[in-house]
């Protein structure tokens, strides 16, 4: 078994294998999203500041048809599922382009015809994650701006971590007082009631993608950034846990994972992208 910590280069069927059954108290892919581009990875001296790039590394995104991609993705799906914790979640990043297939995949993969000779797990919620940046001259078709990522848990007792918004304006105008404490708090009809934060959080996360002259770019062209995987990883998992990406990429989830006090392992077939995420975990 690879130790905890680790970023292992190789294909993550393999290395999937290697683990023990219901060790990871969270997965995150980002796999490949079948755009039939081409990108270029970079590394550098200084990730923070990447302008001094080695020698670029291409890779194709593509699988041709869409039963090529889910005939790919079946078996590594099902690796994952079986190295989950039985509280343990996994969220799937997906685009327009597969996110239906992926949808139907994951379906079946978590046993949602929920046959008696199995253990169902659970469809737990679809988040829309709208990013805002990127092209922005419209053709004739609206403009898109949001990535789908599916989550779903081994079991109905799957890990969750209510995180709330900012509260409004409005909600700080009503919750006028504040207390010895310091709390703010509201009184109604002779009682104390405390704001205990914002509304819930909803399916639809607004934040921003990273910006090309971000000190957080890293040279990875398919980089998510460091809030959308932090958020991810404190609303299903605690401290203490396993957290496993098996398309690491530039490491994203890793680095939200170490700062948050979680065990991780992440694996990508691309050593360009194992030697980025390994320069950033090593600062």
């Amino acid at each position: 078994m690879p130790s905890t910590n680790t970023v292992i280069c190789g294909d993550c069927l393999d290395s999937l294998a290697t683990l023990p059954a219901a060790e990871a108290g969270l997965i995150y892919l980002d796999p490949p999203f079948n755009t039939r581009l081409r990108r270029t990875a970079s590394t550098s001296r200084s990730v923070r500041h990447n302008r001094e790039a080695t020698t670029p590394a291409t890779y194709a995104d593509s699988f041709g048809s869409a039963p090529d991609y889910v005939a790919y993705m079946r078996p590594r799906l099902l690796a994952m599922r079986r190295v989950l914790s039985a509280k343990g979640s996994l969220f799937f990043h997906s685009d327009w382009r597969m996110s239906h297939h992926v949808r139907l995949l994951l379906d079946d993969i978590f046993d949602l015809s929920n046959d008696e000779a199995t253990t169902p797990g659970v469809f737990v919620n679809e988040i829309i994650w709208h990013y805002g940046l990127g092209a922005s001259r419209a053709g004739r078709s609206l403009l898109s701006k949001h990535d789908v990522i599916f989550w779903y848990a081994n079991s109905p007792e799957y890990t969750f971590n209510l995180i709330r918004q900012v509260p409004t304006a409005a909600m700080l105008r009503k919750y006028s007082h504040t207390d010895e404490q310091g709390r703010r708090y509201m009184n109604s009809y002779g009682k104390r009631y405390l704001l205990k934060g914002g509304k819930p959080l909803d399916d639809v996360w607004d934040l921003p993608a990273i910006a090309p002259t971000a000190s957080e770019r890293a040279g990875y062209p398919t980089q998510k950034p460091l809030a959308l995987l932090t958020r991810i990883i404190q609303l299903a998992s605690n401290e203490g846990d396993l957290v496993l990406d098996p398309f690491c990429g530039s490491g994203t989830a890793l680095v939200a994972a170490q700062r948050l006090n979680r065990k991780w392992i992440g694996i990508d077939a691309n050593p360009m992208a194992v030697e980025i995420a390994t320069q950033r975990l090593g600062r």
